[in-house]
């Protein structure tokens, strides 16, 4: 599964799992459990709040505050430490995702 740690509440050190094409599943740190959710939560990379669910295996992000979004297959966004990295969606249950300025990144299987 995909984990990345929350940059709205990096504070706390949450993280945020991609549980399946469609779920997330939302963890504090130290917490035993979590809860899961069709939505995530993030900052992108010029600090804005967005919230963004999986449809039709696609992103459907709506910036905090506006009444619509729009789709896209990738999701960019600034982890706890400031970096800004992308979420690619490469079909099936694969993604890939890169920090800003790296050659390449890593993909990986939600299992």
């Amino acid at each position: 599964q995909m984990c990345i740690r929350d940059s709205i509440n990096a504070e706390y050190g949450d993280q945020t799992c991609l549980q399946n094409m469609s779920r997330f599943h939302h963890t504090r740190q130290g917490a035993g459990s979590g809860h899961e959710d069709v939505i995530v939560n993030y900052k992108t990379w010029d600090g804005s709040n967005w919230t963004a669910r999986i449809q039709n295996g696609r992103f459907l992000h709506t910036r905090q505050g506006a009444s619509s979004g729009h789709e896209d297959v990738i999701l960019n966004y600034k982890t706890w430490d400031g970096s800004n990295w992308t979420l690619r969606l490469a079909g099936g249950n694969r993604f890939h995702h890169t920090r800003e300025g790296a050659g390449s990144g890593h993909e990986d299987v939600i299992a």
